[in-house]
């Protein structure tokens, strides 16, 4: 190595759970730019998040290893920085996986002649937004005659090619939808799907939230039943580990968890997310409260952060957010390697029966799935017990 001059190789790291690749969106540097340890270098996404990337040394841009659109996986060399003063060295060969957005563009025909142009095909000409924007549809850019100035392609040249030949309307799978319909036929494919339908009383519950809301509101706290169920299901979880667990195939064993580390599923303009919400068990009420509020509006920006995908135990999904009509049951798919989701309905008014009176009240619906190879029936059946149990309570212990 020449003398003075010292070359750092930056691989790219696991930046999510289960990931293996990640595709390049654009880059925030250019090859001789000084930068420091900290700066935003890249942006990439994966099909749970899309990170900024920081640098992890100071120096000099040598080399930036791949084009906006490449496919690249983890453990790559990313790009190079020349961390002392000489010259960078030359370029090294770099596997390529897939290019998912070609930069050159093909030659089309000369209007003025009605012949194909003998022009030099020229690079494509579009916005990070826009080439996201085809990354996502899956959209070649080469094949797509720019509106712009330049040829510069913008979102309606991408929007006009949702009409297909035969008068059909296509979409195509994005990045996300593709890798959760993977996970998620994984899922069902290698775990031994059990539900169990449930029916709950939601009295307990609503009585709590229209107690605790004038004391959130006045303390700049947005409450919702959905915090009081995260709380219930964080008391209760402990009691019952293997519910509260990682699978590991290899060894066809259970990681059993102290801690509560629930995911939560939710919609998103991207498709369906489940980011981890942290260790919830013996968190106060309100904490609670703030930290789902600060994960939602992260989550529907497409601010999650890598560590907001790892690590979770246990997932919770709940439309009732969404319901207009009356969903009775549902079959959750485990989010693999946990062993068990909830699904909750919406809460709603109907005719119950209670020491032999009918009367009205509030009633939730839910459906549990586990994986049968480690939970049994009759855990499942304890399991739903308790949880009703500290659903159903007119009053619980809130920490502030």
């Amino acid at each position: 190595m020449t003398e003075g001059f010292a070359m750092y190789e930056f691989i790219l790291p696991d930046i999510g759970e289960g990931i293996s690749e990640a595709v390049l969106i654009d880059w925030s540097v250019e090859v001789g730019q000084a930068i420091k340890e900290g700066d935003e270098v890249a942006s990439v996404s994966t099909d749970k998040v899309d990170v900024e990337l920081p640098s992890p040394r100071s120096g000099t841009v040598s080399e930036l290893c791949w084009t906006p659109g490449d496919t690249v996986e983890v453990g790559s060399v990313f790009m190079r920085i020349n961390t002392g003063n000489a010259t960078p060295a030359k370029k090294a060969k770099i596997k390529t996986k897939k290019a998912a957005a070609p930069r050159r563009k093909k030659s089309s025909p000369d209007k003025s002649s009605g012949k194909a142009s003998t022009k030099v095909a020229e690079t494509i000409v579009a916005a990070p937004s826009t080439r996201k924007l085809a990354q996502d549809r899956g959209v070649n850019l080469s094949l797509v005659p720019g509106s712009g100035a330049d040829g510069r392609i913008l979102e309606r040249d991408l929007n006009a090619l949702s009409l297909s030949g035969d008068g059909k309307t296509r979409e195509p799978l994005t990045p996300v939808r593709m890798a959760m319909a993977e996970r998620m036929a994984t899922s069902v494919h290698t775990l031994a799907h059990s539900t169990m339908n449930f029916e709950v009383s939601a009295t307990g519950l609503r009585t709590q939230f229209e107690t605790l809301k004038p004391t959130a509101v006045d303390a700049g706290v947005r409450l919702s039943p959905t915090v009081l169920l995260i709380k219930c299901l964080a008391d209760t979880l402990p009691r019952h580990p293997r519910f509260n667990a990682r699978i590991d195939e290899r060894r066809r064993e259970l990681l059993l968890h102290d801690d509560v580390s629930l995911s939560i599923a939710m919609a998103t303009e991207k498709g369906l997310m489940v980011p981890v919400l942290g260790v919830a068990n013996g968190k106060p009420l309100f904490d609670l409260a703030v930290a789902f509020e600060d994960l939602v509006t992260r989550c529907r920006s497409g601010n999650l952060k890598p560590a907001d995908t790892k690590s979770g135990t246990f997932t919770l999904s709940n439309t009732g957010g969404l319901e207009t009509a009356t969903i009775l049951s549902a079959r959750p798919v485990i989010n693999a390697p946990q062993t068990a989701t909830l699904w909750v309905s919406r809460i709603q008014d109907r005719p119950v029966v209670a020491d032999g009176t009918l009367s009205v009240g509030a009633v939730m619906n839910a459906s549990l799935s586990f994986d049968h190879r480690f939970i049994d029936g009759a855990d499942a059946v304890m399991f739903i017990n308790d949880l009703t149990d500290s659903l159903e309570k007119t009053e619980f212990v809130i920490e502030r």
